[in-house]
């Protein structure tokens, strides 16, 4: 849940990177695709672990929530649509406003970034949502170029996850992100006032990072049978919105 990797999103077929903390590692920019249409396109069998949007109301409505370093915090997102030219049954994305939202905060959380990600299924869209305790930004927009040529069909669901990047990143001499061999981001355990215990353990003068277990390989069958990475919202750091308009 942590780790800004390269994951498996669970549906699309485009990639746009907005540049942030963590973003010469993991997707490729809009310009660099073909600038082809991508389609949301209504499926079924996602109902039981999901919410809804309504894309004809434009106010701030929730995305998922999330907890991290015993903080609370919601994550909303106002969404403008526009008429498709694929027909009434669709509409495209025009802007999207996120928010993020905290309760009772130890440390503030903030977003470093929003993604629109590729990923295996080819049916629809995800936000790989980029979050950080102590970021300096709570709001993030994507504009109608950054959006352009996504058709939702009426009833088809908006996917998210989220990913939590450490605290204190480091950075080289251009003020770029600095990535370990495994891609993780190298990171500080504290700046002297705040400590990272999401991302490390302290003991007296002993600190380690924590094993990253978003990076482990998961059986196919999992407790109950279950079927791993599958589900919409079984996990705090993945949502489901079914789409209405």
């Amino acid at each position: 849940m942590k780790s800004p990797k390269k994951a498996l999103p669970f549906v699309m077929s485009l990639s746009l990177l907005l540049f942030s903390l963590n973003s010469n590692a993991q997707d490729k920019q809009l310009g660099d695709l073909e600038d082809a249409p991508l389609i949301v396109k209504k499926i079924s069998g996602l109902e039981e672990y999901s919410s809804t949007i309504d894309l004809n109301d434009n106010r701030k409505q929730l995305l998922m929530a999330g907890q991290n370093y015993q903080t609370n915090y919601g994550i909303y997102a106002s969404i403008e649509m526009g008429e498709s030219s694929l027909g009434s049954n669709y509409k495209t994305l025009k802007n999207v406003a996120f928010e993020i939202v905290n309760y009772k905060p130890t440390y503030f959380i903030g977003i470093d970034s929003i993604v629109v990600a590729d990923s295996k299924m080819k049916n629809g869209l995800t936000f790989k949502i980029y979050t950080r305790a102590l970021s300096d930004q709570n709001t993030y927009e994507l504009n109608e170029q950054a959006l352009k040529n996504i058709h939702f069909e009426k009833g088809s669901y908006l996917h998210s996850e989220r990913y939590l990047n450490p605290m204190f990143p480091n950075k080289d001499t251009n003020g770029k992100v600095v990535f370990m061999k495994d891609g993780r981001i190298a990171a500080q355990p504290d700046n002297g006032k705040a400590f990272d215990f999401e991302f490390f353990y302290k003991d007296g003068r002993h600190v380690v990072r924590k094993e990253d277990y978003d990076r482990e390989k998961e059986n196919p069958e999992t407790y109950m049978n279950e079927i791993a990475s599958t589900l919409p919202g079984k996990r705090c750091n993945t949502s489901f919105n079914k789409v209405m308009f």
